[in-house]
């Protein structure tokens, strides 16, 4: 029996030795086909190449004054309101409209007056037109009185630094007034500046308004360019005698004045009329006054103003002109 055992185990020996040589034998053979058919793939076959997708990249920051912020920023929650459309623009007010406003022509005159000037609304000398001779020659003015025929403003004006306020009123009653043939507006320096001055020429301008005589002379605050509108604008009016004193204007404002002056004496004769005489010689201190006109000398020698022929300063031939600013008529 132990030989059969031992026999029996060299048997079972033999065999898995031969199974194991035979598998062996095999995984030997299965390794040789496997390399032999990878070789017979080599170069035939596409490799399997593998894409990296690239990861998104994160916004860029934007330093702004030491500070980060991103590009691309969150949209504010104000954006989804509705704004509101711009209210529609006012229309400016009429002159009329601004009259009513100011309510200056009413009540810093006491009196109804067309031609609005603006001015300021704060009027600091106001009281000044409540001086007796302001209003005597207001009055005057506004009711045509025989004194205002030859108006000098000094008999009324008494004060040379009057305040705008009051020739500002004078001139808003000369606008009124339709018998004043000669005016004495001179030496105001306070009182007559660019805005009166322009005031002036428009009185002077409108057709119901008589003077042809005007002195305006010792008149320092007026610019120079206020003085060349004025001699533009003189050609529009009845003036054909004046004064200015010629260190307050430039030769050429002087001889535009005297050539304007000159062309106005054909509108009318009120400058020569024979019965106009009582106003034409108290015309004096213009640059050429009005008696000496050739016409008026024969009616002058029959009048009781005879002497007058003998006064170089009443003529004009002293003092307020020479000879070489003589005119003929």
């Amino acid at each position: 029996s132990s030989s059969s055992s031992s026999s029996s185990s060299s048997s079972s020996s033999s065999s898995s030795s031969s199974s194991s040589s035979s598998s062996s034998s095999s995984s030997s053979s299965s390794d040789s086909d496997s390399s032999s058919d990878d070789d017979s793939v080599v170069g035939t076959t596409k490799k399997r190449v593998k894409i990296k997708r690239a990861k998104p990249k994160k916004p860029a920051k934007l330093k702004v004054r030491g500070t980060t912020k991103r590009k691309y920023r969150r949209k504010s929650s104000t954006d989804d309101f509705v704004v509101a459309p711009a209210p529609p623009k006012e229309k400016p007010l009429t002159d009329e409209e601004v009259r009513k406003i100011l309510g200056e022509d009413s009540t810093a005159f006491g009196a109804n007056n067309n031609s609005w000037v603006r001015r300021s609304s704060r009027q600091p000398s106001k009281s000044q037109l409540d001086a007796p001779g302001v209003k005597d020659l207001l009055d005057k003015l506004r009711n045509n009185d025989s004194d205002m025929v030859v108006l000098k403003l000094k008999k009324y004006l008494n004060d040379s630094d009057i305040a705008p306020i009051v020739m500002d009123a004078t001139l808003d009653a000369l606008e009124e007034n339709t018998n004043c043939q000669a005016l004495y507006i001179q030496n105001f320096n306070k009182a007559m500046r660019d805005d009166q001055m322009m005031h002036l020429l428009r009185v002077l301008q409108t057709p119901k308004n008589r003077t042809w005589c005007i002195n305006i002379g010792e008149t320092y605050n007026v610019s120079h360019k206020t003085w060349t509108k004025f001699a533009k604008g003189l050609k529009h009016t009845n003036v054909t005698h004046m004064y200015a004193s010629e260190h307050t204007i430039t030769p050429k404002i002087k001889d535009r004045f005297r050539d304007v002056i000159r062309e106005n004496r054909s509108k009318h004769r009120l400058h020569i009329d024979p019965n106009n005489l009582d106003v034409i010689v108290q015309c004096t201190h213009c640059w050429w006054n009005p008696i000496n006109a050739g016409v008026l000398q024969p009616y002058i020698r029959n009048s009781s103003y005879y002497h007058i022929l003998f006064e170089k300063e009443t003529l004009g031939l002293k003092g307020t002109t020479d000879g070489k600013n003589i005119d003929k008529i």
